[in-house]
């Protein structure tokens, strides 16, 4: 075997060197060269629009060049190359040339090039990505309502995405964790189809709670596409019973109300007494339990049971028939007597459930109206006419004190000088105060009211 000799041998070895330095000079761009066309990559999403621009610092008029991803020269300066409406002059100079294709198709993606024809040729490359918009997710697998306690299996899926899209789940906005995710490739597309599961234990807190299903690409702001679905849970009613009134007085009308929480509503309730049967005059009017006039004997629990269809439940309520309430307006009795009592002051006994313990007035103003203002004492306390009557002591009187004035009506029906010394008025409970008061704005008297033997004084 013959081998070459040493000359020829160094000989081929530099030619290819040479030959490698010539094509590795040809692919290097040379950063301080002000002619030199740069470009960016740019992203757009389907149905978008990207612009494309080529710049140089420097320029000797030579004309810049943008061409496609197969070659096709699209424009060559100011001037259409290429017929193709979506592709319109963005900006044009001698430095600068910019394009604007429009409804990009994802067959637009791809590596554009600029070219300045100069000599040499010089180029740069700008790459096109193009995201396949995913379509509003659909969510399958609910079609009916679920009972308490059970499961639920939620589909949710989205096409046509480009990467492929992530799905998201949420119950408001808490994010739930879904499972098997898959996604499909299209045929002859470069584009996805996506999916992914839900699984749920339901409760009846759970219903009427919406279920999300969001969409998550790189062409989409949060939000921008995503479902819900309603949940609707059976659960059996839960029963709660409302009087008519908290204070359901005897001799009055009266009913109890079983409301049934539940879905469905219920659509069959039943009363009962407990350890009893249900009174004669209580009437069953579905929901309602209607009592014409109350009685003390209607006192005792009361049950209601509510069916759904789905369970049923019960509640109950204790009824508690309060006496009957007297008339607010006091039987009063005024007489003037010529009796052997003291000409100055009349006594009248308070019940021992009033919860007053001092209140004062006086008459000796005929010119204003009733004032109500309360003031404080110390020692002792006493009307402006004080110095006609007795003054009781701190240890038998309250601190509070209402100085109250009478009116000119006074005057017009009890002149001063027509009065007796002497009267009585019998009070009933103390919601008589009122009207007793009312009654010291229009006689000419101070009174005081003694805790120690529980009396009310009159004075002139």
């Amino acid at each position: 075997m013959a081998f070459p000799s040493a000359p020829s041998t160094l000989w081929s070895v530099s030619l290819l060197t040479v030959l490698f330095a010539a094509a590795v000079h040809s692919n290097i761009i040379d950063d301080d060269d002000p002619m030199q066309p740069v470009t960016s990559d740019e992203t757009v999403s389907v149905g978008g629009t990207v612009t494309l621009t080529c710049r140089v610092a420097e320029s000797d008029n030579s004309s810049l060049q943008w061409s496609n991803t197969a070659q096709q020269t699209l424009y060559f300066g100011a001037k259409r190359a290429l017929r193709d409406n979506r592709i319109q002059l963005h900006f044009s100079s001698s430095t600068e040339l910019s394009i604007d294709i429009g409804e990009v198709q994802l067959s637009d993606e791809g590596e554009y090039t600029c070219s300045l024809f100069t000599m040499p040729v010089r180029t740069a490359r700008a790459t096109v990505t193009v995201l396949g918009v995913p379509g509003k997710p659909q969510i399958s697998g609910f079609e009916n309502a679920v009972p308490e306690g059970g499961t639920v299996t939620l589909t949710c899926t989205s096409t046509g995405s480009k990467p492929a899209a992530r799905l998201r789940w949420y119950r408001g906005d808490q994010e739930l964790e879904g499972h098997t995710e898959l996604v499909e490739s299209v045929p002859d597309e470069p584009t996805s189809n996506v999916s992914s599961k839900l699984t749920l234990e339901v409760s009846r807190g759970d219903d009427n709670d919406l279920i999300i299903c969001a969409v998550d690409h790189p062409s989409l702001a949060p939000g921008d596409k995503r479902s819900e679905q309603t949940l609707r849970v059976l659960y059996s009613p839960d029963v709660q019973i409302l009087p008519e009134s908290n204070l359901p007085r005897e001799g009055e009308k009266f009913y109890l109300q079983c409301l049934g929480n539940g879905n469905p509503e219920p659509v069959e309730y039943k009363w009962d007494k407990k350890d009893e049967v249900l009174p004669p005059q209580a009437k069953v009017d579905g929901a309602y339990l209607r009592f014409e006039s109350l009685n003390k004997s209607d006192n005792g629990v009361y049950l209601c049971y509510a069916d759904n269809g789905i369970g049923n439940s019960q509640g109950e309520y204790t009824l508690l028939v309060q006496d009957l309430m007297e008339p607010d307006s006091p039987d009063t009795t005024l007489s003037f007597l010529d009796s052997t009592t003291s000409p100055s002051s009349s006594t009248i006994s308070l019940p021992t459930s009033s919860p007053l313990d001092v209140f004062s007035g006086s008459g000796s103003d005929y010119s204003s109206l009733p004032d109500l203002t309360p003031t404080s004492t110390s020692s002792s306390t006493s009307s402006p006419d004080s110095s006609a009557s007795p003054t009781p002591s701190t240890a038998d009187m309250s601190t509070a004190i209402f100085e109250l004035s009478s009116t000119p009506l006074s005057n017009a029906l009890f002149p001063r000088p027509s009065f007796r010394s002497n009267f009585s008025y019998h009070l009933r409970k103390h919601r008589s105060l009122p009207c007793l008061l009312l009654l010291q704005l229009l006689l000419p008297y101070s009174l005081s009211y003694r805790r120690a033997d529980r009396s009310l004084h009159f004075h002139r």
